[in-house]
C-alpha cells in the first residue's frame, strides 16, 4: 500500500483534485485541531491509492486469465475437437477461421455433441430400455393385466440418454400421462393399446416424415457461410460414434483452418476492476458525508448536557471562561467515555484562550469550527456576554436548556418513528409466511 500512497502522491501533485475546499471544510470538522490541508492530503492519496490498488489487482487478473486461457487453447489447425463424453452435455467452441492462411470470421460459434452410442450400442440400450419400462409402467399395480392404479408414463429413461413419448388408442380410459379418467365406469374393464416411441439422436423406434425442398440463393458470402455449416453438420453426424468430430479442410475450393477463440474471462475480471475502484474513489466522498452528518446528529445529542452543565456552574458562582473549562476539562479526564466531538472542540477552544486568544473570538471561532447551529448559536451568545457584560447571560441559558431538550425530545420521537417505519416491511413479510403457513393446509385439507 506504500507504493500505491506514494505513486498517488506524486499523481496529485500534477493532477489536483476537484472539490478540494469542500473536503478540507469536512475533514477539519472531523479532525478537530488538526491541519486542514495535512488531512486533506493523506485523505486524496489514500482515496485515490486505495482506487489504484483495486485496478491494478483487476488488470493482473484479467491478464492472469488471458495467459492461462491462451496457453490452454487448442490451435487446431484443420484436425478436431475433442467430444464430451456419454451424458457430460454439448460443447460450444469459439474459433477463428481461416481461409488461404487469412482469417475469414472471427469467433465462429461450433456446437460439438456428446458423444453417442453406435448402431450396435444403441440397439441394446433400446432392448434394454425396454426391459426398464416393462418394470416401471405397472406402478403400484401388481401387473398390467390388473390396473386399478395411475400408470407411471416416464418421458425418458433413467440410465439411458433415450427419450420417450407414449400414446393411447383410447383417450377415453386412459391419457398420454398414465392417468386413468375419471369418468371411466367401466366394470368389465377395456383393454387400451400403449405405444412407447423411444428416440435417441437421429434415430426413432418409428420415423417418418417427406418434404421436398430445395435450396434459396445465396451471396457468395453468405453460401460459404451457410456450405462451412452443412459441412461442418455432414461431419458431426459422420463422427458421433467417435470421440473427435473432424472439421473440413476445404470448401468450395477454398482451404479452411481453425483456432479456437479465446473466452471473454479476462476483460470482464478486468471491468469488475476497473468498475471497482471507480466505485471505492466516489464512495470515499459518500462515507465522509456520512460521518461529517453522524457526527452533526452526536454533537446535537451533547448539545443539551453541555448547556445544563455550563448553566449549573454559572449559577453556582464560576465564571464563564470557568464553568467552560471545567466542562470541558472533566470530560477530557474520563477516559472510558466516548468521543465526543463537541467536547474536544470546547477543549481547543480552552487551548486557545490560555495561548492568548482573546474570550470574544475563542467563542466565536468556537460556533463556527462546530458548523453546527445550536452551538454557532452558542457562540455568539457567550461573545456577547464578553461584549456587553453578564446581564441576562443566565437566563437565556436556561432557555436555551429548556429548547435543547425539547428538540432533544421531538428527535428522539422522530427516530422513534423511523424505526417503526423501517419494521414495517420485515413485519408484513412474517405476517405473510403467517398466512401462507395458516392459509395452505386449510386448502390441502379442502382437496382432501
Amino acid at each position: 500500500m506504500k507504493l500505491f500512497y506514494l505513486l498517488a502522491e506524486k499523481i496529485l501533485i500534477f493532477l489536483p483534485p476537484k472539490e478540494t475546499e469542500y473536503v478540507r471544510e469536512k475533514q477539519m470538522l472531523m479532525h478537530p485541531g488538526e491541519s486542514g490541508s495535512k488531512v486533506t492530503r493523506e485523505y486524496y492519496i489514500k482515496k485515490l491509492g486505495d482506487a489504484m490498488l483495486i485496478a491494478v489487482v483487476g488488470v493482473i487478473l484479467s491478464v492472469c486469465i488471458l495467459i492461462a486461457d491462451w496457453n490452454n487453447r487448442q490451435a487446431m489447425l484443420g484436425s478436431s475437437i475433442p467430444r464430451n463424453g456419454y451424458g457430460e452435455g454439448d460443447r460450444r467452441v469459439r474459433v477463428n477461421v481461416y481461409t488461404d492462411g487469412e482469417i475469414y470470421e472471427k469467433d465462429k460459434v461450433i456446437t460439438v455433441e456428446e458423444r453417442q452410442f453406435s448402431q450396435k450400442e444403441t440397439e441394446k440400450v433400446f432392448r434394454e430400455t425396454r426391459e426398464w419400462i416393462d418394470r416401471t409402467v405397472p406402478g403400484k399395480n401388481a401387473s398390467l393385466d390388473h390396473v386399478v392404479y395411475d400408470l407411471v408414463f416416464p418421458e425418458a429413461a433413467v440410465d439411458y440418454p433415450v427419450n420417450i413419448e407414449w400414446m393411447t388408442d383410447n383417450y377415453d380410459v386412459l391419457d398420454t400421462n398414465g392417468k386413468i379418467q375419471e369418468d371411466f365406469e367401466d366394470e368389465k374393464g377395456e383393454k387400451v393399446r400403449i405405444s412407447a416411441t423411444l428416440s435417441y439422436g437421429a434415430r426413432e423406434e418409428v420415423y417418418e416424415f417427406y418434404a421436398l425442398v430445395f435450396p434459396r440463393y445465396r451471396e457468395e458470402k453468405e453460401q460459404l457461410t451457410h456450405d462451412i455449416d452443412r459441412m461442418i453438420d455432414t461431419y458431426a453426424k459422420a463422427s458421433i460414434s467417435s470421440n473427435e468430430q473432424p472439421l473440413p479442410e476445404n470448401v468450395n475450393g477454398r482451404s479452411l483452418s481453425y483456432e479456437e477463440a479465446l473466452p471473454m474471462t479476462w476483460l470482464y475480471i478486468l471491468s469488475c476492476g476497473i468498475l471497482s475502484s471507480v466505485i471505492v474513489y466516489m464512495g470515499r466522498d459518500r462515507e465522509l458525508k456520512k460521518k461529517v452528518e453522524k457526527r452533526e446528529r452526536e454533537m446535537l445529542l451533547d448539545y443539551p448536557e453541555i448547556v445544563s452543565k455550563l448553566t449549573l456552574l454559572i449559577s453556582a458562582g464560576l465564571t464563564l471562561r470557568a464553568a467552560f473549562e471545567r466542562v470541558a476539562c472533566d470530560h477530557a479526564v474520563c477516559s472510558h467515555k466516548r468521543r465526543s466531538y463537541a467536547m474536544e472542540e470546547m477543549m481547543i477552544t480552552v487551548h486557545r484562550m490560555r495561548s492568548g486568544i482573546s474570550e470574544y473570538e475563542a467563542y466565536l471561532d468556537f460556533g463556527k469550527r462546530c458548523a453546527v447551529k445550536r452551538y454557532t448559536k452558542l457562540g455568539a451568545l457567550f461573545s456577547q456576554n464578553i461584549k456587553k457584560g453578564s446581564a441576562g447571560l443566565l437566563q437565556e441559558l436556561e432557555r436555551e436548556v429548556q429548547d435543547a431538550f425539547e428538540e432533544r425530545k421531538a428527535n428522539a420521537r422522530r427516530v422513534g418513528e423511523e424505526a417503526s417505519t423501517r419494521l414495517l416491511l420485515p413485519m408484513v413479510m412474517m405476517l405473510s409466511v403467517v398466512m401462507i403457513v395458516v392459509i395452505v393446509p386449510a386448502f390441502m385439507s379442502f382437496s382432501l
